[in-house]
């Protein structure tokens, strides 16, 4: 009986002791997660989803919401790829024509994206979400009224859906 009382307290022992060994730090990991590589971590958040959008009508500087977005980035904990499908709420419910910002296209006109795409498209939508028309630049748009225009742009990480309610004068 001894015998076995003293054969568990040894195997107690050893489990406590690699219980301990597995929670020391390893230093080089220490050094990544100390702010050596601070500056990193704040890239890859920004990278796990599509880049934010203003758009500059002349001196104007419009916001635009973001929409449903397909995105794949590396998830640098693990070392593996993640990817993100997100839906979006419709467009008339993400922005409202009511509250189009007045915006002049014979003034220069500029997406501002954190990140430039690949490519974009531009959409134009009535009120009842019907497409109107589809852009490829600001500049030949032709709707002259209040309308839900969704900009569509792709790179090489996936694709972004923003929203914005323009009134086109």
């Amino acid at each position: 009986m001894k015998k076995m009382y003293l054969i568990s307290v040894v195997f107690m022992f050893f489990a406590l002791v690699a219980c301990s060994n597995s929670n020391e730090s390893n230093p080089e990991q220490d050094d990544a997660s100390n702010g050596n590589e601070k500056s990193q971590e704040v890239n890859l958040t920004q990278n796990e989803k599509p880049p934010s959008l203003t758009i500059t009508f002349g001196e104007e500087i419009v916001k635009t919401r973001q929409g449903g977005y397909s995105w794949s980035y590396l998830d640098s904990q693990t070392g593996q790829m993640v990817n993100i499908e997100t839906d979006s709420i419709p467009l008339t419910k993400l922005v409202n024509v009511e509250d189009a910002v007045s915006v002049i296209l014979t003034e220069p006109v500029t997406l501002n994206f954190e990140k430039e795409p690949l490519n974009f498209e531009i959409r134009v939508y009535d009120n009842n979400e019907n497409m109107i028309a589809t852009y490829n630049d600001f500049k030949d748009v032709k709707e002259k009224e209040k309308a839900l225009y969704e900009i569509l742009a792709t790179w090489e990480e996936g694709t972004g859906i923003y929203a914005v309610a323009l009134d086109v004068q």
